[in-house]
């Protein structure tokens, strides 16, 4: 027994020693390669292959020499050779990586990641670089699964998350998520079955309210992926419920963004009134904030459009951008508003009405906590802007509206 474990106790040593040889050449090396010094390099490199011929490393870096001088096919030759035989180096995983990046071959790269993570299936931390490879490529489906298996490792609820947003990204392409996505989650017995978009909302939606119930919704990240799932999946009311709720208490302490947000949400599902009185007690907390303000207006003058363009409030959990948003010519659609009410339009005369109401009050709320110099300035510059949307009602440029709002 002690005889036949002598070999194996030799073999280890001569490999550290081994490994360690290797490293003490390798770093004047990394400062040839840095220092672009490329014919140094390359003689320190052919050195080094030449008592070592196995190195990986050793390998790779000539590649990248080669390719920083121009001859990139011998550099992708070397290191597809390395990438084919395998490794579970971080050092040459890293390296290679970079020559990927440099020569703008995501493909390559991915494939690397997926062999290292199926030959160390229990290694985090080359799934973690794997899950990020998939994020890159916007291969959503295995991101959901490398984020699955991060969990089973991990234990760790965010990487349901994870799996959470991804499916989100799914469901943003009704034709992609019909072609690829996968109800089973595991790579080894998965099961090439079309999900469409509301029946992967709807499974996501029921991980985040097992998540709910373990306690695992501690953040404020967790709780706007969580709302955003259930407005997509067309549970706008529960959102507003877990914003308004004990739970969004928690996640969302400020508690002038937590109002904002439930009013964004109130005015999205149609629920003016409600919209309204969020933001007149934001109003209360921020005197001065211009975007509630304006919302506010919104509101009591639907239809009208603000003296000065806005983006779109964003819900909780943030929402897909315009199609045209990264186009030559940028965004195309809407009239430069934000109204994210359903609030039915209203005579002129009442509209007027409900604005200047709304001005008179916020005026008077200013003056009664110092005026500007205590209370800020925007609810005073509220009067040029309610004067603005008046004469919109005035001259008929708001659809329904009449001649009556004198």
């Amino acid at each position: 027994m002690g005889k036949a474990a002598k070999p194996a106790v030799a073999a280890t040593v001569a490999a550290a020693v081994d490994s360690a040889a290797v490293q003490r050449k390798l770093e004047p090396i990394y400062e040839m390669v840095d220092s672009r010094n490329h014919k140094a390099a390359l003689k320190a490199i052919a050195q080094l292959l030449t008592k070592h011929p196995s190195a990986q490393i050793g390998r790779v870096l000539k590649g990248i020499v080669l390719q920083r001088t121009g001859k990139e096919a011998e550099g992708l030759q070397l290191c597809e050779e390395v990438r084919l035989e395998g490794t579970n180096d971080d050092t040459v995983l890293n390296t290679l990586a970079l020559f990927y990046k440099n020569t703008g071959r995501r493909a390559e790269s991915l494939a690397m990641y997926e062999a290292a993570a199926d030959k160390a299936p229990k290694n985090v931390d080359h799934l973690l670089v794997l899950f990020a490879a998939y994020a890159r490529d916007f291969v959503f489906v295995k991101q959901q699964q490398c984020a699955m298996k991060l969990y089973r490792l991990t234990n760790d609820p965010k990487h349901i998350m994870w799996a959470v947003c991804s499916m989100l990204l799914q469901s943003r392409d009704a034709d992609a998520a019909a072609a690829a996505a996968a109800i089973s989650i595991d790579a080894a017995a998965a099961v090439s079955v079309p999900v469409p978009p509301s029946a992967m909302l709807q499974l996501a939606a029921g991980m985040c309210v097992k998540l709910e119930a373990a306690g695992a919704i501690d953040n404020r990240e967790a709780l706007l992926v969580y709302a955003r799932v259930l407005r997509e999946s067309g549970r706008g009311l529960k959102a507003l419920e877990l914003l308004a709720g004990a739970l969004g208490e928690r996640c969302v302490p400020m508690l002038a963004e937590r109002l904002s947000l439930c009013a964004i949400q109130a005015a999205a599902l149609g629920m003016s009134l409600e919209a309204a009185t969020y933001w007149r007690r934001v109003l209360e907390l921020a005197p001065d904030d211009w975007v509630a303000m304006s919302a506010a207006l919104d509101i009591a003058m639907p239809g009208t459009i603000p003296s000065v363009a806005r983006k779109p409030l964003a819900p909780a959990g943030g929402a897909w951008a315009c199609p045209s948003a990264h186009t030559e010519g940028g965004v195309t659609t809407g009239a430069g508003g934000s109204h994210l009410t359903s609030a039915p339009r209203i005579q002129s005369v009442e509209a007027v009405a409900a604005g200047a109401t709304l001005v008179a009050e916020l005026r008077a709320a200013a003056d009664a906590a110092g005026g500007a110099h205590q209370a800020g300035r925007g609810a005073y510059l509220l009067t040029v802007e309610f004067a603005w949307r008046q004469q919109q009602l005035r001259e008929g440029r708001v659809p329904g509206a009449g001649a009556d709002a004198a």
